[in-house]
């Protein structure tokens, strides 16, 4: 749970255009692995679909936060890779 938090606790410190680019990224990525995994968008439900891009931001920003300071400054002028 600490993780979790600490997440969370990033994420709320960031500006809103941080966090939408980072969305915008996850769910990219959740379309590509739709399509990898043979599923169209339209097979999920809501539901699933805001679980599916939940977890896929939480791993975004784990990855940036392990990347340290100079990764979320990087984010922050150059967008998210």
């Amino acid at each position: 749970m600490k993780v979790i938090n600490a997440v969370e606790s990033f994420v709320n410190k960031q500006d809103h255009k941080i966090r939408s680019k980072v969305r915008k990224k996850a769910m990219k990525n959740v379309e590509t692995n739709l399509i990898f995994a043979g599923r169209r968008l339209n097979d999920l439900d809501l539901e699933e679909w805001q679980h599916i891009i939940a977890e896929e931001e939480a791993a975004i920003w784990q990855k940036f936060m392990k990347g340290g300071i100079g990764t979320v400054l990087a984010i922050a002028f150059f967008g998210v890779p």
